[in-house]
């Protein structure tokens, strides 16, 4: 039996918390052993799972726990003293003793039993948590490696042209670059100065033909308290094709059309 990556990702944080049975630990391992990119996964959660244990705080119980807890052990153990009366009657309730100890006991098994389970769940659930954080800031990271290695093609192509955006009356000190393959469309734009964006806003970079038509060549979603901020771009055709640029603020995600004044312009 083999494994596809999809699976075996699936069966990775089992691994790492060794609660996995020998057969699927084995076809796992088969798997890891061919297979880089999961291998890599698998070591990242078991470096994951050790750290969370080494973190976790070691607390002194309290000394009235101990105490308590012998107590309730002692407890079942104390038989009260037979009743008075005949020998007959007093074997007769004999049982009857033996009946509430075995059940006094039964109670305090079940009762460990359940802390047992809680702890154990609570553990697992904030180890699940931990786990999915640490996926959330890998893919994180991940995410932003391809972008900085997208940037770093785009500024290093022998073809890229850089054209000069200057601010508006609406953001005197505020300027950016455009850095564009002119045969590809594919770029980026870097600005400085311009408003802060507000939460639920954007910044939206056009592209103007001849005609006056407006396309979109591409949304900034982010800027520093300076107004500082850049974002990967695509003209939708040849650089040739287009007059000028231009950016307004639009609401976040961008707009089919400019509907905010221009806070950036410059002739291509």
């Amino acid at each position: 039996m083999s494994l596809t990556c999809e699976e075996a990702l699936e069966l990775l944080p089992l691994l790492a918390l060794d609660a996995l049975d020998v057969d699927e630990r084995d076809v796992l391992e088969d798997h890891l052993a061919t297979c880089a990119a999961c291998s890599a996964e698998a070591a990242a959660y078991a470096e994951t799972a050790a750290v969370i244990a080494l973190a976790l705080p070691q607390v002194e119980p309290p000394a009235h726990l101990k105490h308590r807890l012998l107590a309730a052990a002692r407890q079942p153990f104390a038989i009260p003293s037979p009743p008075m009366g005949s020998g007959r009657s007093q074997r007769r309730s004999i049982p009857a003793w033996l009946h509430a100890w075995r059940v006094s006991a039964a109670g305090l098994v079940a009762a460990m039993a359940l802390v047992l389970a809680v702890g154990s769940l609570l553990w697992a659930l904030n180890l699940k948590a931990e786990l999915d954080a640490q996926n959330g800031r890998i893919a994180t990271l991940s995410e932003r490696a391809q972008n900085y290695q997208r940037v770093t093609s785009v500024l290093q192509a022998a073809d890229t042209q850089t054209r000069l955006l200057s601010g508006t009356n609406s953001a005197p000190e505020a300027f950016g670059r455009v850095y564009v393959d002119p045969e590809t469309g594919e770029g980026m734009l870097m600005v400085r100065g311009l408003p802060p964006l507000p939460q639920g806003r954007s910044y939206q970079l056009w592209v103007v033909g001849s005609d006056g038509q407006r396309q979109s060549a591409g949304v900034l979603t982010w800027t520093d308290r300076q107004g500082n901020g850049y974002t990967l771009i695509q003209c939708p055709d040849k650089l040739a094709r287009w007059q000028s640029f231009g950016v307004t603020q639009e609401p976040a995600g961008g707009s089919p059309g400019p509907t905010g004044s221009r806070v950036l312009g410059g002739p291509i």
